[in-house]
């Protein structure tokens, strides 16, 4: 297939580098040298781009890189877009034990009230597992509902950290529908690595695609998915609390869920809120569920790594060599802390990355010491988005599964080698559009 990822498109701009080249060297002009010079040096540009793209398949298709390019299928939030309707109030409460920041300032309690279960949840299977996060069981079902979503983008502002960065909401098909008009949803946070953005989520890895097919088909049901800026500036990478810096934890954990539950009918941050992520957003996404007790039902990571020493460098600029604030975001160390208790996991590597599979391998072997968890294997898979497009199906439909309050399917699942096939970009809405007022740039 002629592709931005195959090797057909790579030997065409080498054959055109030569051209160049070649060119350059038999006229005789000045003008035309630079001419020729000039052309030469864009299409090695684009060759080195491209061989990147080729091994990370990034972009597999035309129609990826030129969605990401125009925005294809997103609209611009705004006042009024899908606003929520009144407030669910029931007696039951949960609340988050205090906390205090890595800068001194005291975090407050997270208060929410959680809708009451419909009704008891059915008969565990044996190859499933209670967590020790209970999980109401939601009214909420997944029969197939033919439809799209909508991805909207927005700024998403920290009231806390005092963070301005631009976001992504997905609103599933049924947000719209008149019948599910006081409905309220749980959601899916879902933070990118680094380098990456937040649109990644959309144009690279198709999640609105996979959401609306699992939805049609019923195998996921009407979830909210999140997807914000992770990181911005020096001390971003790894979504802490950096002292005198960038409070990205704050930010991550507290700002964004608050402006997704004011801005959108969606249930309050609890067990019926996952959070998940890929690489460096793997290790943000188990360090901020586990340092946040209950404030999360279920964590996702895609070949993420689970201790700061995988990244100590940055920690050590961040918080100062030795500091004790690295042991206190250690994925691996908080998850032993039987005080504290412990959401859903579903984790994931490559068999083709060694690294990835060790740094898995011995974040199940701690958190299984307390509860079973799902592991994925992507058989010959690396740490590249065609490795985690073949898991992000069944990632999605576990999380539904889950933050639903069904049973959660435990151990290790193998998955076949990644295969790269047609994605078609986020479908276009006829939602209302606006610009940003002050569009913050994506990390």
């Amino acid at each position: 297939m002629f592709g931005p990822t195959s090797w057909f498109f790579l030997g065409l701009l080498i054959a055109a580098f030569g051209g160049a080249l070649f060119w350059m060297t038999r006229t005789s002009q000045l003008a035309l040298k630079i001419v020729a010079g000039g052309v030469a040096f864009v299409f090695s540009s684009v060759f080195g781009a491209g061989l990147v793209n080729q091994y990370y398949a990034y972009y597999t298709t035309w129609g990826s890189l030129v969605a990401n390019a125009r925005g294809t299928g997103v609209v611009q939030y705004q006042p009024g877009f899908a606003a929520p309707a009144p407030r669910p109030t029931t007696p039951r409460m949960h609340t988050n034990r205090l906390t205090t920041q890595p800068n001194g300032g005291a975090v407050v309690p997270l208060t929410v009230a959680l809708p009451p279960p419909v009704s008891p949840p059915p008969a565990v299977p044996t190859a499933v597992v209670p967590a020790s996060v209970a999980i109401p069981k939601l009214a909420l079902t997944a029969p197939p509902a033919p439809g799209h979503g909508r991805v909207v983008q927005l700024q998403l502002p920290g009231a806390h950290s005092h963070l301005i960065r631009t976001g992504f909401v997905y609103l599933p098909p049924q947000y719209f529908d008149p019948r599910y008009a006081r409905t309220f949803f749980p959601v899916v946070e879902l933070l990118h690595g680094d380098p990456g953005a937040a649109n990644g989520w959309i144009y690279a890895l198709n999640v609105p695609g996979i959401m609306d097919r699992g939805i049609n088909a019923g195998r996921i049901g009407p979830m909210i998915v999140v997807m914000p800026a992770t990181f911005q500036g020096k001390h971003g990478q790894a979504c802490v609390d950096a002292p005198g810096g960038q409070l990205d934890d704050t930010y991550l954990s507290t700002d964004v869920p608050a402006d997704v539950i004011h801005d959108f009918r969606a249930l309050p941050q609890g067990p019926h809120w996952a959070i998940g992520g890929l690489s460096d957003g793997g290790f943000c996404a188990a360090n901020l569920a586990l340092r946040h007790p209950l404030s999360y039902g279920a964590v996702t990571s895609l070949d993420g790594f689970y201790s700061p020493l995988d990244d100590l460098a940055l920690m050590n600029n961040t918080f100062g060599a030795g500091s004790a604030l690295i042991a206190q975001n250690d994925p691996s160390t908080l998850a032993l802390d039987r005080s504290s208790s412990l959401p859903r996991f579903w984790i994931m590597s490559g068999s083709g990355d060694t690294s990835d599979t060790r740094a898995a391998q011995s974040f199940a072997r701690v958190l299984t010491s307390r509860e079973p968890i799902q592991y994925v294997v992507v058989r010959s898979g690396k740490h590249t988005p065609s490795a985690w497009r073949a898991a992000l199906p069944g990632l999605l439909q576990w999380t539904w599964q889950t933050l639903s309050g069904g049973p959660t399917a435990t151990g290790t699942v193998q998955l076949a080698a990644p295969t790269e096939a047609p994605a078609k970009p986020a479908s276009s809405s006829s939602a209302p559009a606006r610009p940003l007022s002050s569009p913050s740039p994506i990390a």
